[in-house]
């Protein structure tokens, strides 16, 4: 594995994911804990979503970084040499644009839910932007992530998520290779 100056922010972007998940569960347990004394967690079901969104977006750079995304290898696996290496490149260059692209349009909404003082419609009322900010947090950092990886192979190295595999290939028993 690729050792990266920027490790701490992915480690903290996986800690932040895991406490998220970790609420989930304690606002489950809370909410059927009190269901059998007849009440319930106020929108328990809405903080679950936020966590959700939490989990997911906060877990995309660890998660990227470990190759733990589907990654769909159909062409690209049967590449070889200089010219999958060329390909790697510009793909990530793609997937650095659109998950841009995509960090900026959140970025905007959570702006815009923050302006127009934009409030959750269920039982207690959340201002939108403070669970929607997971959202630009995760992204922007996986575009760190997509970033740093681009640079790598620019400069002739191998991408982190490459990287892993490899090093997993060698732990793995035999019957799984």
């Amino acid at each position: 594995m690729t050792s990266s100056p920027l490790a701490p922010l992915y480690r903290s972007m996986e800690i932040l994911s895991g406490l998220a998940l970790i609420g989930i569960g304690c606002i489950i347990l809370a909410d059927v804990g009190l269901r059998l004394v007849a009440s319930q967690v106020p929108a328990s079901d809405d903080f679950s979503g936020y966590g959700l969104v939490a989990v997911l977006f906060l877990g995309l750079a660890p998660a990227y970084r470990r190759g733990e995304h589907i990654r769909v290898g159909l062409i690209i696996d049967r590449i070889g040499g200089r010219v999958r290496h060329g390909l790697e490149t510009v793909l990530l260059a793609a997937a650095l644009v659109a998950i841009g692209w995509a960090t900026f349009w959140c970025g905007r909404m959570v702006f815009d839910s923050w302006r127009f003082h934009d409030v959750a419609s269920g039982l207690v009322a959340v201002p939108l932007w403070v669970p929607q900010l997971s959202m630009v947090v995760g992204l922007a950092v996986f575009a760190v992530a997509l970033a740093e990886d681009l640079l790598r192979a620019l400069k002739g190295g191998t991408p982190s998520h490459l990287a892993h595999a490899a090093a997993s290939a060698d732990d793995a028993p035999t019957f799984e290779r």
